[in-house]
Formats: structure tokens, sequence, C-alpha cells
């Protein structure tokens, strides 16, 4: 029998249980799950976590506020190195040694402000990232608890592969194929495949704000704009 999937009435209100094939009742809210003998052999379930990442509406709304300040930043970073640039500029072009001295100073003084409003640019977006990250993480747990514990699943694998055909036929790939990290499958049924549910559950219980503007159909975000070095 394939395995079924199914939210916590408590959980997420779809309008009825959501399944594969069978059926399996959810646990009351709360309740402790009954003890049960020994088994041979544990159900397990798997998720694919590119996928979570690129669907989970958070998640986007979560990239889209870091990426913008990520613009934000390089572009007043970008505006104070282009003043440096100038006044290196203009140190060359004096032809009083007084005059080149004194810009060489306010040079030397700028580029202090700038390493310092770098420094402490990449802290303030690196705590937020690693904030966002934390609570990202805390939902995702939370969600594959409750559906781990209305299905009985005894092992639940998170594994990272490709999404959409043209990702299937990019070397890397292949390469991550070949060379899998930790306990990857190597093949995923379908039938144990618990990615969407996740995705339902995520997006049901939490939402991003209500005036939040999320693209729809958001691929994973890339790699947001590298500062800009003096």
């Amino acid at each position: 029998m394939k395995r079924a999937f199914v939210f916590l009435s408590a959980l997420v209100a779809l309008g009825g249980a959501v399944y594969l094939a069978g059926q399996i009742k959810a646990q009351a809210p709360g309740a402790a799950p009954a003890a049960a003998p020994p088994k041979a052999g544990g159900k397990v379930a798997v998720f694919n976590v590119a996928k979570v990442m690129r669907d989970y509406k958070k998640w986007q709304y979560y990239a889209t506020v870091m990426n913008s300040k990520r613009t934000t930043a390089a572009a007043e970073l970008g505006k104070l190195r282009s003043e440096m640039a100038d006044l290196q500029d203009r140190i060359q072009k004096e032809p009083l040694q007084q005059k080149k001295e004194e810009m060489a100073k306010i040079l030397v003084d700028k580029q202090r402000l700038f390493e310092d409003k770098e420094r402490q640019v990449r802290k303030m977006l690196d705590d937020e990232s690693a904030t966002y990250l934390r609570n990202l993480f805390a939902e995702v747990q939370q969600a594959v608890k409750a559906i781990v514990d209305t299905n009985g699943f005894d092992v639940v694998f998170a594994y990272p592969d490709a999404i959409t055909a043209e990702e299937m036929n990019s070397p890397l790939y292949y390469d991550l194929k070949m060379r899998p990290p930790a306990a990857m499958p190597f093949y995923v049924s379908p039938s144990s495949d618990m990615t969407e549910v996740l995705v339902l559950t995520l997006n049901k219980n939490f939402p991003p704000p209500a005036d939040a503007v999320v693209p729809a159909g958001a691929a994973a975000p890339g790699a947001p704009p590298a500062l800009p070095k003096p």
C-alpha cells in the first residue's frame, strides 16, 4: 500500500484529509501518541528541501527582504566608493604638494569610514539573515513534526534535488547525484515524498505578513549582490 500523508486537523484546515492512497486519521492536537510494539522496519518519508525553499512563501518573502537590503547597502557603499575614486583622481592631478597631502588625509579618513560601514552592514545583514533562518528552521521542524506524528513516520530525510527539467540537465545535477551529501536518497518514490504536504502545511500555518509582496512561482533566491570593495 502506498504511504499516505494527512494534515493534523487542528494544524491545517484544508477542507478534509489529503492523501495519496488509502486513508489515515489525524490524531487530536496535543494528544500523546499511543505506545506501539517495536517494529522490524520503520516508515520513512522524505522531502526535497530545495523545493520547500522555492515554494514556501515566507522563505520567498524573507529572501526578497534580505536581497532588497543588500542591494540598498551596496548602493550606499557604492556612493562612498565613487567619492574615494574621484578623490584619488583629483590627488593625482593636483599640482601643489601641500594640497595633495591634505586630500590624501581626507582619502584615508574616507577609506576608514568605508571599512567601518562595510563591517557594520555585513554584521547587520548576517545577524538578520541568521534570525530569519532560525525562525524558518523552527517552522519547518514544527510542520514536519506534525506530519510525522499524524502519519507515524519513524525517519524523515531532507534531500536537495533538482526541481525543473532544466536543472536536471545541468552538470551540477549529475555531480550531486554521483557524489551525494550525507544520506541523500538516490531514488525517491512519489508515494513517500512529503514535500508538497510540507509546503502546504508551512504556507497555511506560517504565512508572510499580510502586506508582503511575494512573487508568484518564484524560484529559489540567487546569490545576493556583492558589497563593493574599496
